[in-house]
């Protein structure tokens, strides 16, 4: 006989795909982690299942436990709330997700539809003027106007979990366990490959999944030629780009998450370390490029239609720079990218599906 015991044990372990069609004039060659194939239809299944699982050994930033009756909270635009929904509905716990105001008030979204499936409770995000003054909240939005409402959603979950002693916030941005499930994709790549990686990297905004993927090669011992990063154009909210193409050193950390988490009193994101500050502490991605909407929509559609990947915007844009970096590098290298997740979670937004990390 030959079983899984839980649907957890289904996460990971995605086939590595060489693109065809798409690819066939590039010069090197491309492949994609096929990351879709996870359990609740995204990359973030393996993050989620690690910062659970490192919540209940108690590594997390404060110390505190997840008892096995305990409640996950976290604030989600997506993936990660399906995903931890998933991990936490296999484990007997409870789950809340605060969901960003800005994108799912009013309107029916796939994302949420798939979130409350697995019997979490989801609930929209406090209004940004809860926390701010209405001349804090002119100020601070001027630059970045998503921004008050995401830290307006990180202050609920840190409400809750002061609230409640069997309570955890895992905070993907912050939580190294985010990290550490990563790291797992850059060994099957490692393994898949026979470690022949001469360019790897993935959308970018917390940062888990590409410094992973780095990180988890070097470890191994493997730096390749060109590790990238891939952002939506016109919403910058973890890394700031001056151009559409910037090389190490031209892009930065954006600092208006620190300046509204400063304000709303958010302290946990003031004093402590994000992960992407460490993956560009640790000298990556060598190269940043933006995308947008329209680009990662039709190069979606591509691989929908030309090889037959049923994939959201954010597998667009890492597909588009990957034939672009193949280009650079030539025949008989090895680049690789990942397919981030299904097509259904944006099937309300069809056809106007938006490039979202």
């Amino acid at each position: 006989m030959n079983y899984i015991n839980n649907i957890t044990e289904a996460i990971g372990n995605t086939p590595l795909l060489k693109l065809n069609r798409v690819a066939k004039d590039v010069g090197a060659n491309v492949f994609v982690k096929l990351e879709h194939l996870n359990p609740s239809g995204s990359y973030k299944d393996r993050m989620a299942l690690a910062m659970v699982e490192a919540a209940k050994r108690g590594e997390t930033w404060n110390g505190k436990t997840l008892p096995e009756d305990g409640v996950v909270v976290e604030a989600s635009a997506g993936n990660t709330a399906p995903a931890l929904a998933l991990v936490c509905a296999a484990q007997g716990l409870r789950a809340r997700f605060v969901l960003y105001r800005y994108q799912f008030e009013g309107a029916t979204n796939s994302r949420m539809q798939i979130t409350q499936a697995f019997g979490p409770e989801v609930t929209v995000s406090s209004d940004p003027g809860d926390y701010l003054t209405p001349e804090q909240l002119t100020e601070l939005s001027k630059d970045e106007p998503d921004i008050p409402h995401v830290i307006a959603a990180k202050m609920d979950c840190q409400k809750m979990e002061d609230a409640d002693s069997k309570t955890v916030w895992v905070d993907q941005i912050y939580n190294m366990a985010n990290l550490d499930g990563q790291k797992a994709m850059a060994r099957e790549i490692y393994e898949q490959l026979d470690g022949k990686i001469d360019a790897i990297g993935c959308s970018v905004a917390a940062g888990g999944t590409l410094y992973g993927l780095c990180s988890g090669l070097e470890e191994l011992g493997v730096r390749p030629e060109v590790t990238f990063g891939v952002v939506p154009s016109g919403s910058e909210c973890y890394l700031s780009l001056p151009k559409n193409e910037c090389d190490y050193g031209e892009y930065k950390v954006s600092d208006a998450r620190h300046k509204v988490a400063a304000a709303m009193g958010l302290n946990k994101w003031v004093t402590e370390e994000s992960i992407i500050h460490k993956m560009v502490a640790a000298g990556y991605p060598d190269k940043c490029f933006l995308v947008s909407d329209e680009d990662a929509r039709a190069m979606a559609n591509r691989l929908c239609e030309e090889e037959g990947i049923f994939c959201g915007m954010s597998s667009g844009a890492n597909v588009l720079i990957a034939l672009e970096i193949a280009k650079r590098l030539g025949p008989g290298k090895n680049v690789v990218t990942t397919i981030v997740d299904r097509r259904d979670r944006y099937l309300s937004e069809a056809p106007h599906e938006k490039y979202v990390v």
